[in-house]
């Protein structure tokens, strides 16, 4: 017996004009699932038809946990750079990475911060991510982070521990 199967996804991408900056990338692909947020460190050249690794290990991974779409936001908006001080430039597009970072968290279950370890040893990265945590400071008890099998927490979806296949973790736990 022969089974065929078909789905669509869809895709929207929010960029600067010159497209310097992307500040949203949405897959959905079954609206009447779950929609996750991730927040990473910087975006690369993923849009709406080209894929980039990381981004397909997202949508991978969410379609694994039974997630129906994803927002796929950044610290930072700037495409394909790796230099802190490039991303921190522009504070306008900081303000604008801001307010999708907001309108987004408002409608997703949850939000992975996946930004991974790299950050933790530069001062303005460190800082970046406490503002992003402050942005998100009423969504509290939808933040969660990707755990390894050994029980780690703070990866990135590109770390070899999770590309597979993760575990989300509560990143606050509530009161009982």
């Amino acid at each position: 017996m022969v089974i065929t199967q078909k789905s669509t996804m869809k895709t929207e991408v929010i960029f600067s004009e010159d497209k310097e900056h992307r500040y949203l990338l949405r897959k959905e692909w079954d609206k009447k699932k779950k929609k996750a947020m991730i927040i990473m460190k910087n975006p690369s050249d993923g849009e709406e038809l080209i894929q980039d690794i990381a981004s397909l290990l997202v949508v991978n991974n969410l379609v694994r946990l039974d997630f129906g779409s994803v927002d796929i936001l950044n610290l930072y908006s700037k495409v394909n750079t790796r230099r802190f001080s490039d991303m921190e430039r522009d504070k306008e597009d900081i303000k604008i990475n801001n307010s999708y970072i907001e309108k987004s968290a408002v409608g997703a279950d949850i939000i992975i911060l996946a930004w991974g370890s790299g950050c933790s040893t530069n001062k303005k990265a460190a800082e970046r991510q406490q503002a992003v945590l402050e942005l998100l400071v009423e969504h509290k008890g939808k933040l969660v982070v990707i755990e390894d099998k050994k029980g780690r927490t703070g990866f990135h979806p590109l770390s070899p521990q999770v590309r597979q296949g993760w575990k989300l973790k509560k990143l606050y736990e509530e009161n009982k």
